[in-house]
């Protein structure tokens, strides 16, 4: 399934990428949304009978062209594809394996490509581990990465068609929501194209954790630089450790913790300790300040999918963040005062 707008020539190199599949028993949806430019055209140009094209009118958003491509489906199984990433040739066979294995939710690793052709990253393996909550918390996957069975966008409403962003993450919550879980695997099959102007890097933030309040600048400059200070970084990063691990741990013990094909849950949890206390990511550089009446609001801004999604993420963060809520706050009394 490959939502598509005005992507010309450069749409050869995604549709190119799944001819080149290793498991060949695939059709290839290209939805057309809108295009005004000779996309259509390239899409046509393939003579193999399983790249297929759709053409609708302009949503301006991939949820409405994902949801006609699903309705056009008649495969038991369903892998999405951004027209500007690419899969490698792998990808479908990795798919097909967990789908024989049982698996109805899946989401492979991936590399991050800059637009000059260079690699950015290559997703961390602790990136597939996955939980209802941690869904929650984080935009776990991105729609290149993932394949489902037939069936599970429509069971709960398919694809969203409000222009919020973040439709995949609002999917994939509601599909936990319902009961399913993903099964996550370490096999890297994706190229995605990292651009600043994709909508996750552009849309604005507009929920927030408001943590106090601040008279003026200069409070907020003196609050900044308390924060930065090696001593309360030291603080905030042993009460971020403590309350994740004992979060994960929690959810471990529940036997609720999905992880990695071939990462057992003590892999995973030696990883995260070390994550969690590496003394080199700094702690709380998310913190912003909203200008308003007689001062400024202290904030964790939040990204999510909806008001609801934010109501939920506060109140998890509220119970398994409070330790670093805490000190800010102390420390907001300190320089406000």
């Amino acid at each position: 399934m490959c939502p598509a707008w005005n992507r010309s020539e450069a749409i050869r190199t995604t549709i190119d990428s799944v001819l080149a599949q290793t498991f060949e028993d695939w059709r290839l949806i290209v939805v057309s949304d809108g295009c005004t430019d000779d996309t259509d055209d390239v899409v046509l140009s393939y003579e193999d009978e399983r790249v297929q094209l759709i053409r609708t009118q302009r949503h301006g958003h991939p949820g409405g062209p994902r949801n006609i491509g699903l309705a056009a489906s008649t495969a038991p199984a369903i892998a999405y594809l951004d027209y500007d990433d690419e899969w490698l040739p792998d990808h479908l066979a990795v798919l097909q394996r967990e789908f024989d294995a049982g698996a109805r939710l899946v989401a492979t690793a991936s590399i991050g490509m800059n637009e000059q052709g260079g690699e950015e990253y290559r997703s961390h393996p602790l990136n597939g581990l996955w939980h209802p909550q941690l869904q929650l918390l984080w935009p776990l996957y991105e729609p290149s990465r993932v394949g489902h069975v037939r069936g599970l966008p429509e069971s709960v409403g398919g694809w969203t068609t409000d222009h919020i962003g973040m439709e995949d993450w609002d999917l994939w919550l509601r599909l936990a929501d319902a009961g399913e879980r993903f099964t996550t695997v370490l096999d890297r099959t994706v190229r995605m194209l990292l651009r600043d102007t994709s909508r996750r890097r552009t849309m604005t933030v507009s929920h927030r954790l408001t943590l106090g309040s601040l008279p003026d600048e200069a409070a907020c400059t003196k609050l900044t630089e308390a924060i930065g200070t090696p001593a309360v970084q030291d603080e905030l990063r042993a009460c971020f450790a403590g309350e994740m691990l004992r979060f994960y741990r929690a959810i471990t013990d529940a036997g609720e913790l999905v992880t990695p094909r071939g990462m057992s849950t003590d892999e995973a949890l030696t990883g995260l300790e070390k994550f969690v206390t590496d003394p080199t990511v700094p702690m709380l550089r998310e913190l912003a300040y909203v200008a308003e009446e007689g001062g400024y609001a202290v904030v964790h801004p939040l990204q999510c999918s909806s008001d609801r999604h934010a109501e939920r993420l506060r109140e998890f963060l509220r119970r398994h963040d409070a330790g670093r809520h805490a000190i800010v706050r102390r420390l907001i009394e300190a320089v406000g005062a």
